[in-house]
């Protein structure tokens, strides 16, 4: 078997511990048994008195032939504090005391000793000794109290037996580290110069000549390792530096490469899809004006109008937005009117097995907000929506409604009163990992050729442009809702 190693202050307190388990729980023991007799002895004799008085008290003969009198005297019981039922049983007449405790009923035994039975209430039964009669009184007192002091005495002597233990095992340790101090100052040195402080001597003022030599061993050993090791930590604290240096730039380097290669990419897309714009306007407007005034073509024709000046709007946004965001005019915009639009839009793009709804609550005010951005906003998200679920099929649905947001919360500095747009799908949903990036520009799920990865991008962008925050709700195989939160002025 190993042998245990000890240290001096570790034996002694072990030492005191030992002799503590021994004699604590014998002392323990008999200081409870002597509070225990004295509490149980001090209820028996109070209850029996009490209990003594009341049956002198019905021995009166007034007292024992008027019922309202017995139980009066009966209800004085319970309101002493201490009673919880009383009864007398007069020639097979029961009086019963209207204050007695609903649990508590008489089982035909007395208690001679406070513990003789488990039941929280102790029975006292006197005979009556009045000609006439064959009576008795039946008391019961509640033995609770004194069980709860008994308890409360036992959890404070555990209380002051463990405080006088921790006591002697703190004395003890104080004297036997009074002896063994000069080895601490040594340790405690040795972990200075461990913390960084290599200016620390190691040395021991004693006269024990074991310590004194280990002191000046170490001694010399500092004086020759902390020279190395300063400079290794010098080093190393520069080449951690320079790392530092380098990630950050290569971050900003690479988020500043994107941002080019987004402005860049939305102008040319933007140019080229203008000068195709502009034939289809030109010619769209010659067709319109040649038409007759009933020709049912017209209102054909005034749809590819409609639609091309659209297109043409949001083609002057993606310039504005590749020349560093501007704007243009916000106005009061109510979104009623965009929602409904793209819900017909998509209720016709929809595939079969995809249905698209919308949900919009009454009196929803109106935000600042340009309403190219809106639709430009909400076509990516349905589209995103309707993407996923396009092998499985499911529901596309448009919500907007009021929402007051009284504290912070998913990671934004919300409060006050907001107008809520959602857009929510029941495809295949996302990950944690895949939810945090859907916002970076180039970022895509899709295979190569499906998706740019703008869309989200764009959809970030035009949301912070207006003052708006974006959340996500989204689970692997729950499907995903995007909310728009734009603040109502």
């Amino acid at each position: 078997m190993a042998r245990l190693n000890l240290s001096l202050e570790q034996r002694a307190v072990l030492g005191v511990a030992l002799i503590h388990l021994l004699v604590l729980p014998m002392v323990g023991g008999l200081l409870l048994v002597v509070a225990q007799e004295t509490l149980t002895s001090s209820f028996v004799q109070r209850v029996r008195t009490v209990a003594r008085g009341v049956a002198d008290a019905i021995e009166i003969p007034s007292v024992l032939d008027d019922a309202k009198q017995t139980g009066n005297l009966l209800d004085s019981v319970i309101l002493t504090g201490e009673g919880v039922y009383a009864e007398l049983l007069d020639n097979g007449r029961r009086t019963v005391s209207a204050l007695n405790r609903p649990t508590v009923a008489y089982t035909g035994v007395q208690d001679l000793h406070f513990f003789e039975h488990s039941a929280s209430a102790y029975f006292i039964v006197l005979p009556i000794n009045t000609p006439g009669h064959s009576a008795e009184v039946r008391l019961a007192f509640d033995k609770r109290a004194t069980l709860d002091n008994i308890a409360r005495i036992r959890w404070n002597s555990v209380k002051v037996l463990l405080a006088y233990a921790a006591l002697s095992l703190a004395l003890t340790v104080a004297f036997v580290r009074h002896l063994t101090r000069p080895l601490a100052r040594l340790r405690l040195s040795a972990r200075q110069v461990a913390s960084g402080d290599y200016e620390r001597r190691l040395s021991a003022d004693t006269g024990i000549p074991e310590v004194r030599d280990l002191a000046a061993d170490l001694e010399t050993m500092r004086c020759e390792l902390v020279g190395v090791t300063a400079k290794l930590r010098a080093e190393m604290a520069e080449r951690q530096k320079v790392e530092a240096q380098r990630q950050a730039l290569e971050m900003e380097l690479r988020r500043r490469q994107r941002l080019e290669t987004i402005g860049r990419l939305a102008g040319g897309v933007a140019h080229e899809i203008n000068n195709s714009l502009v034939p289809i306007l030109v010619f769209a407007q010659v067709v319109f004006d040649a038409l007759p005034a009933d020709s049912p073509s017209r209102e054909h024709v005034t749809g590819i109008l409609r639609s091309a000046r659209r297109s043409k709007e949001v083609i002057k946004k993606m310039l504005t937005f590749s020349r560093q965001l501007d704007l243009g005019k916000l106005e009061l915009l109510h979104l009623s009117e965009p929602v409904d639009e793209v819900v017909r839009l998509f209720s016709t793009l929809a595939p079969p097995g995809i249905t698209v709804a919308k949900r919009i609550e009454a009196g929803c005010p109106p935000i600042m907000a340009d309403a190219t951005l809106i639709n430009l906003l909400m076509m990516n998200l349905c589209t995103n929506a309707l993407q996923a679920m396009h092998s499985t099929g499911g529901a596309l649905t448009v919500t907007l409604s009021r929402r007051a947001v009284p504290d912070s919360g998913s990671g934004e500095e919300l409060r006050g009163a907001y107008l809520d747009l959602g857009i929510r799908d029941t495809g295949h949903g996302m990950d944690a990992a895949t939810a945090e990036r859907i916002f970076e520009p180039f970022f895509t799920t899709r295979e190569p050729g499906e998706g740019t990865g703008l869309g989200l991008a764009v959809v970030h962008g035009i949301a912070e442009s207006l003052g708006a925050v974006v959340l996500v709700d989204s689970s692997p195989g729950a499907g995903t809702e995007f909310k728009v939160l734009f603040p109502i002025p």
